[in-house]
């Protein structure tokens, strides 16, 4: 269902503009996670497994999270919404990690009263938590001092400059601390960044690499590394989707050498997010304006930062398309209706001009697209439609109304 026709029809009956996802790519690639971690797990020694924890901060819609726990995966959470909407959505407390960053103790009160293992980034966070819950288990974050990985430095979560994680130096204290409220570390964790394709596997390899050696340096009897996510989708075309298959063959090795030499470790996770959701999803929308002012066409559209915002946000690539237009090969920029120089939605993309009142499709929309929507100058987030197996279209989130904007005002 993906016709100019039938596009027409869902804008008609959801407004414009929406999020459209396709059912049937969801499942696939939460299959392709499932087959990561059986592949890895058929070549790691008897007695250790793989964990899958799907980070649901790139979609947390209780649609996206039924296809996750179909196919035997877990989940992370980062906040006590998306604890509550993961219990919604049928995960048990042993299925759930809560991976957090600076949180208080009320929500720190939270995790434990529901039974979660939750992993702490900073010699403060595991002081508090250690006040609170003395003879608890924990896991800690690292930052192992290597590069991170990832297309923009706002998404690169390791080396030098970033907010997480304990840096080396600081492990011993880490490590003294947890010991004075006797907390028992039974899981380290990393995570270098976001969105890594083939040509970045081996800068993965290097931080996972180095990441093992502080763990055997530092930490006693662990019985969870977790190695983080960051797994990458094609969002241009000219690149190429990840090869699994190759990043199983890398990390096999470097992982059942730690495993003969490290025999406390259990389970090696991963927390895979966009890779999930994102290729299933795009959002349609509507031209609102054709301006040429200056030498430079400006298609204007209803699809503003407030609808998605990781362009604004990280400079980030998503491929455009005019399913309609029919007029002149033009090089064109693509902006939505917010009243912000960094409304920019593609520059420079070589298009047939549309009209007015043509649909415009942005692609790869499904992580990091409606989970980071706001109502920036008040316009009401867009409905969410599911087109399924059986090529229906079903709404998975209603349009916002203006209504619901002003309740929280009464």
């Amino acid at each position: 269902m993906t016709g100019k026709n039938e596009y027409s029809a869902l804008l008609q009956e959801y407004k414009s503009p929406i999020y459209l996802y396709d059912q049937g790519i969801l499942r696939d690639r939460c299959t392709k996670m499932r087959e990561f971690k059986d592949d890895l797990e058929a070549v790691l020694p008897s007695g250790v497994g793989v964990d899958m924890y799907y980070s649901i901060k790139a979609n947390s819609n209780p649609e996206v999270l039924k296809e996750v726990r179909r196919c035997g995966l877990k989940v992370d959470c980062m906040s006590p919404y998306e604890y509550y909407i993961n219990k919604s959505s049928g995960f048990k407390a042993n299925e759930m990690l809560y991976v957090c960053n600076n949180i208080d103790g009320t929500e720190m009160t939270l995790i434990h009263s529901k039974g979660i293992l939750a992993c702490y980034d900073s010699v403060s966070q595991v002081r508090s938590w250690g006040k609170l819950f003395p003879g608890s288990n924990i896991m800690v974050r690292i930052n192992p001092g290597v590069d991170g990985v990832g297309h923009s430095e706002k998404v690169i979560t390791a080396g030098k400059a970033t907010k997480f994680g304990t840096c080396e130096a600081n492990i011993q204290k880490l490590l003294d601390t947890a010991t004075e409220y006797d907390l028992h570390i039974i899981g380290v964790h990393q995570h270098l960044g976001s969105l890594f394709l083939n040509d970045k596997v081996p800068d993965y390899i290097t931080g996972v690499t180095r990441f093992l050696e502080i763990i055997k340096e530092y930490f006693k009897d662990v019985q969870i590394v977790d190695l983080g996510g960051g797994f990458g989708v094609p969002y241009k075309p000219d690149e190429k989707e990840l090869d699994l298959s190759y990043l199983v063959e890398e990390l096999s090795p470097i992982l059942n050498k730690f495993a003969s030499e490290y025999p406390s470790v259990k389970t090696f996770a991963f927390e895979p997010g966009r890779y999930i959701p994102c290729e299933s999803g795009k959002i349609i929308g509507t031209v609102t304006a054709v301006k040429d002012d200056n030498g430079k066409v400006f298609i204007g559209t209803d699809i503003g930062m407030n609808v998605l915002v990781r362009p604004s946000m990280y400079d980030s690539y998503h491929e455009i398309t005019l399913p309609e237009s029919s007029g002149e090969e033009t090089v064109v920029t693509f902006c939505g209706n917010v009243c912000e120089s960094g409304d920019i939605l593609g520059k420079d993309r070589k298009v047939k001009l549309p009209k007015e009142g043509d649909i415009v499709v942005v692609h790869n929309a499904g992580a990091y697209g409606y989970s980071m929507a706001s109502n920036y100058t008040g316009r009401p987030r867009p409905a969410e439609v599911m087109i399924t197996m059986d090529e229906e279209a079903v709404c998975i989130r209603q349009r916002e109304m203006m209504s619901d904007m002003m309740a929280l005002l009464e």
